[in-house]
């Protein structure tokens, strides 16, 4: 290859103009890889105190737990603040608090109203009678309506009159159940299908059978009487457990049994996650270190679970500090950061397994540095990423989801910078004892001339995405196949999205083999027309002005199609019908005045209330339903509130029941009352309000976190075509997620929009880091994915994997909460695994982009460094990494690795590389300059950076050598012609009267250098007896010297100087310094004038530049041992050319030539200067 098409090959790598994206976050990760360069420096530095700080600092955060306290009402975790229904339940609680318990009882048989199946209710009913809890029976703790206790069932029509009932026939109860509509124990109306279930009626219209019966106790729920009501309750379950010969099942379901059946699963099941937690760890030691004695990595799986603990710690601390609520749904945050935080886990020890040979020769700290540097801007994607996501989503309306999204953007946050500080340093500490063989798990041990097993030195998972995923991905039929696959999958979850319906049943979250659940089903079976009971309660407005108000509201009430016929229960009817008849008494008639024949004040018609309830056996079945204020003094009795039931028929679904609910609210809130008058409300009226806003939240949320992460991730990975296809992959993985929940039977609830927001997180992460990585190497589009995948793909895969096995073992858990944590995360491991390292592999090989510009990006600033430079440029100074002055280039670039192939001719390349190992040996006792250059570049010290200047060797000034054979080989090979692409300059040094010799400094022009650099050369010396002397004839003090150009620097590291150096004359110079004066623009598409082929005298030495990062692309560099360069310098040279002439007059032509150009060219290396930002320089 001739040097026309070497310059040919040159222009054509130029850098290519950047676009305003790619500079801003060009800039944006250098700066980041600069400050986890510099983090990861001192954090190998003192492991120690790092270690300490984190733990400190997480400590500190962590005592604010000491205000820990859970919330548990449903008011203050998911209905909005500004929901009407809170001043609704506070009113509530203050005049009407909940005053019983309950254990409610389902009886069956094939008829319930054979005489058999009564005496069976019956027995059960005095065995419930019976039961004792301490001193307290149901006759002490019963909710009373007048002398007797309240239990309803159908046995009141006979007063639980256990010889009546003994004595009943067929034709008794037949009639009695057909011609009762009052119950004649509490004077309220009889709702038969409330008592019965599955009846069925003769020609005639009669009842004459039914399946099942229920029967209801009420507990006064007085504080001193909770524990033996309680345990009442527990033996009321074990009589229904026992059953009885003539029923065939008993259901039961109790106050207690929610707490005692779903809590008790729960914790139950927590059990299974602490195993689960088990094999994570154990996965962690299996995948993190290797199957010998010394490298496995036990106490680095501890301390990376531990680091989890940590940010839990600082995010729960805090965010108590902070007044943030804590809920039961809470409980998930463990999980969540033990994915992300297994996830970064892996991404930096890869990236520490990922360190070339020759990083690896570095010391520890620097390797360290490095490896966080590579790892640093990934997780920095993911983290960031999941951070702002939450973040976002802590603005939801929803007190619980919003509190689970500030913990979750916390603890995020906090095990980041763990995992980049206590990781890495606990990392640091691991790979000392590695290095020192000491055991694995006891540390105190040292293996002397410890060699590894075979086998552990074998990385399984690497091997098998760099020879077998990556190979197998990149073949035509396979990426057909997968995205077909894709395709099917992804329109298949979109029907199943679409049809995702919102539904929230607590019994879902009662396990499926307890009596609870048993009970629900029956209920939903034989009771299916059973709606919702609820209230309407009136505030204290003037009720004597307002009679037709308050009878309108009930009539349209009883009209509603939402409410059960005959379900209402209304107190003002009945009093209106008691007061009609005792008008005319004297007791009631002054409460009139004048043609009003109603109480004329507000305090008439309290006192007629009052001894209405009390003093008449209709008006008592109705005494809960009035609050009075002075009831038992002697004072006149005042009204404070009133209620009455009603129920609403049976809804299929939540849609549904909120219609129902807002009806109703319509008719109340339409019906004139003065002050607000009165309002609808129940419990569960809570989750219907949660629910009215709960899908809207939900779509609200995971549009704001899909549209930040679209944004992060093109901020951070810089590319819109690659920032495009990871979204693509979180957008797949949410519906693939969504739309298989829908055939799992899963609804939206609470629970489920959590986990839904969740998967955002975890989705993230499995296609930002290979998109990522896809960018920073070199190649074409295949080369590229197969290389990422071997770099990035066992960490993104072992951080999936270990999140499965976190919940492996709740899959056959039979709590609804549980089992619905496994298949969320199941599914997004899943969808989200195949779209990271399918799916986007595949896309990324047809229509991935460029990589990060190569010339100046973070890569190339990273690995081809100046060391501690300081190079006066226009009175500025650049100051790098101070460990990184022997850190060479990775070989994973696009451009040539071999800087000779750009002038050695291919066919004479074998010839060079067969004996690239006999090198030039240097007298290192005789140079001083050399700075140790003879010991091993993996163990040098770092040097100020007053103490290594630039360096360049002059073309005046030869460079003399002790050449080896190989040497002149390979120098015949690139000498033989001169290129014109340096200006000429010399830098004379004149003898002095005191003998001192006097630097006479001249302009020095090359493209290859910053203007206004000053150049420090070293002295030139003479070697005796080496090969093909020549007698320089410029007038230079050094006598007969060998030229010796240096095309590319030659590659030599020497660990220990020779036992028998060669013969070195010396005759040393001062170092010279070279001020640059200006640069000049290449032009490689000139051809070279002629040139000889044999260096003369008057031959020119070649030139060389100092690498920049500014003019040229970016080449492999090896280090360059030699006297004549101050050690630490990284030179780039130009090739060596012969010259015709004598120094004064040669290359007259070409300087001719570039006379022209030279304002031009001036100019534009100006403007190309003042572009480029100070991370560039």
């Amino acid at each position: 290859m001739d040097v026309s098409t070497a310059c040919d090959i040159s222009s054509q790598n130029k850098p290519r103009k950047r676009s305003c994206l790619e500079r801003l976050s060009n800039g944006f990760i250098s700066l980041l890889e600069r400050a986890f360069y510099r983090l990861g420096y001192v954090v190998a530095s003192h492991p120690y105190l790092t270690i300490c700080q984190c733990v400190l600092i997480c400590g500190l955060c962590a005592i604010g737990m000491k205000d820990f306290k859970e919330t548990n009402a449903a008011e203050k975790l998911w209905v909005p603040a500004t929901s009407r229904i809170q001043d609704e339940k506070r009113w509530v609680m203050k005049n009407f608090p909940p005053f019983t318990r309950y254990a409610s009882v389902i009886l069956t048989a094939d008829n319930v109203l054979s005489p058999a199946s009564l005496r069976a209710m019956m027995a059960f009913y005095k065995s419930a009678n019976t039961l004792e809890s301490g001193p307290h029976y149901l006759q002490t703790m019963c909710f009373r309506v007048g002398p007797v206790c309240h239990v309803t069932s159908i046995l009141e029509l006979w007063f639980y009159n256990e010889e009546l009932i003994n004595s009943l026939t067929q034709d008794d109860i037949i009639q009695k159940i057909n011609n009762v509509t009052m119950s004649p124990m509490y004077h309220s109306k009889l709702h038969l299908g409330s008592l019965l279930g599955q009846m069925w009626r003769d020609s005639s219209g009669q009842i004459v059978g039914a399946k099942a019966a229920s029967m209801l106790f009420l507990l006064y729920d007085k504080p001193e009487w909770k524990k033996p009501a309680m345990d009442w309750e527990l033996k009321m379950v074990n009589l229904a457990k026992s059953g009885h010969s003539d029923l065939t099942d008993i259901f039961i379901y109790t106050t207690r049994s929610f707490d005692d059946e779903g809590y008790g699963a729960v914790n139950a099941d927590v059990n299974l996650l602490s195993t689960g937690f088990s094999l994570v760890m154990v996965y962690l030691i299996l995948t993190l270190g290797r199957f010998n004695l010394v490298h496995q990595k036990f106490y680095l799986s501890i301390a990376g679970l531990l680091s989890v603990g940590l940010a839990i710690g600082f995010a729960y601390g805090l965010a108590i500090t902070c007044g943030v609520l804590y809920g039961p749904v809470h409980a998930l945050m463990p999980f969540l950061l033990l994915g992300i935080g297994v996830d970064d886990m892996f991404v930096i020890v890869e990236a520490w397994k990922n360190l070339t040979p020759k990083e690896l020769k570095l010391p520890l700290v620097d390797r360290m540095a490095l490896s966080l540097k590579h790892a640093g801007v990934s997780i920095t994607v993911t983290s960031i990423t999941d951070v702002v996501a939450f973040a976002i989503g802590a603005s939801t309306v929803i007190p619980g989801l919003s509190g689970f999204c500030i913990y979750a953007a916390l603890g995020i946050l906090a095990l980041y910078g763990l995992q980049a500080t206590f990781f890495v340093a606990c990392l640091t500490l691991d790979q000392r004892k590695v290095e020192a063989t000491r055991d694995g798990c006891i540390p105190c041990y040292v293996h002397k001339n410890y060699t590894p097993n075979s086998f552990s030195q074998w990385n399984i998972m690497t091997t098998a995405f760099e020879k077998y995923v990556g190979p197998n991905l990149m073949k035509f039929p396979i990426k057909v196949l997968v995205l077909l696959v894709t395709s099917a999958l992804l329109g298949v979850n979109v029907w199943g999205f679409y049809h995702l319906k919102q539904d929230f049943s607590l019994t879902m979250y009662i396990p499926s083999d307890s009596y609870a659940h048993k009970y629900a089903m029956a209920r939903e079976k034989y009771f299916p027309s059973d709606g919702l009971d609820t209230a309407v309660y009136c505030k204290d407005f003037e009720y004597h002005k307002s009679r037709d108000l308050m009878e309108k509201m009930y009539s349209n009430i009883v009209e509603d199609p939402y409410i059960v016929n005959g379900s209402v229960v209304f107190w003002f009817s009945a009093f209106n019908d008691w007061f009609d008849r005792m008008r005319d008494d004297p007791s009631v008639a002054p409460s009139m005045y004048g043609d009003v024949k109603y109480p004329y004040s507000k305090a008439w018609f309290a006192l007629l209330v009052h001894r209405f309830l009390y003093h008449t056996p209709q008006g008592q079945a109705y005494r809960q339903f009035i609050k009075f204020e002075n009831a038992s003094s002697t004072g006149n009795p005042i009204i404070r509130g009133t209620y009455f039931k009603l129920r609403h028929t049976y809804q299929p679904d939540s849609k549904s029941e909120i219609i129902a609910m807002e009806h109703l609210r319509h008719i109340i809130d339409n019906s004139g009352l003065p002050g607000g008058g009165c309002f609808a409300y129940t419990d569960v009226y809570l989750t219907y309000e949660t629910n009215k806003i709960l899908q809207r939240e939900l779509y609200r949320n995971l549009l704001l976190a899909v549209i930040c992460v679209f944004t992060v991730t093109l901020l951070l990975i810089a590319n819109f075509r690659t920032s495009l296809i990871v979204f693509t992959c979180v957008i797949f993985t949410l519906v693939d997620v969504a739309g298989t929940l829908h055939f799992w039977g899963v609804t939206i609830d609470t629970a489920s929009s959590i986990l839904l927001t969740l998967s955002v997180g975890l989705a993230v992460d499995y296609s930002a880091h290979i998109g990522h990585m896809f960018m920073t190497v070199q190649g074409t589009r295949p080369e590229r994915v197969v290389e990422t995948l071997k770099k990035i793909g066992p960490a993104v895969f072992s951080g999936g994997f270990s999140t499965f096995l976190a919940f492996l073992l709740l899959c056959n858990s039979y709590s609804y909460g549980f089992s619905l944590f496994f298949r969320v995360f199941f599914t997004v491991v899943l969808f989200g695994l195949f779209h990271g390292l399918i799916y986007l592999p595949v896309v990324l090989s047809w229509i991935g982009p460029e990589p990060y510009d190569t010339h100046l990006t973070t890569e190339d600033r990273a690995n081809i460094y100046i060391p501690q430079c300081k190079c006066n440029s226009q009175g500025e100074s650049n100051h790098l990494e101070p460990s990184t002055q022997k850190l060479i280039r990775d070989s994973n670039t696009r451009e040539s690795t071999d800087q000779e192939a750009l002038w050695v001719p291919q066919e004479d390349l074998a010839l060079v590389d067969k004996k690239e190992q006999d090198l030039t040996t240097v007298d290192t006792a005789n140079a001083p300059l050399l700075n140790d250059s003879s010991k091993d570049m993996t163990t040098q010290q770092d040097h100020p950076s007053s103490q290594i200047p630039f360096t360049s060797i002059q073309p005046s000034h030869n460079i003399t050598t002790h050449t080896s054979p190989l040497q002149q080989e390979k120098q015949e090979l690139i000498n033989g012609d001169t290129c014109p692409l340096l200006q000429e300059r010399r830098t004379d040094i004149i003898p002095t009267s005191s003998g001192e010799k006097e630097k006479k400094m001249t302009s020095m022009v090359s493209p290859w250098i910053v203007k206004g650099s000053e150049i420090t050369l070293a002295p030139s010396m003479d070697v005796t007896g080496s090969r093909n002397k020549t007698d320089t004839s410029r007038g230079s003090p050094t006598g007969p010297t060998q030229t010796v150009p240096h095309p590319t620097p030659v590659t030599q590291e020497l660990s220990t100087v020779p036992s028998k150096p060669p013969t070195i004359k010396t005759n040393r110079q001062p170092p010279h310094t070279v001020t640059v004066a200006q640069n000049l623009q290449l032009d490689h598409t000139r051809t070279p004038p002629s040139t000889v082929s044999k260096a003369t005298s008057d031959a020119t030495t070649p030139d060389s530049g100092i690498h920049n990062g500014l003019d040229i692309p970016a080449v492999k560099t090896e280090m360059l041992n030699s006297p004549w360069i101050v050690d630490g310098s990284q030179l780039i040279l130009v090739p060596g050319w012969g010259a015709s002439t004598d120094p004064s007059t040669k290359n007259k032509k070409h300087q001719e030539s570039m006379t022209g150009q030279r304002k031009q060219t001036s100019s534009v290396m100006d403007s190309t200067r003042k572009s480029l930002s100070e991370a560039d320089r």
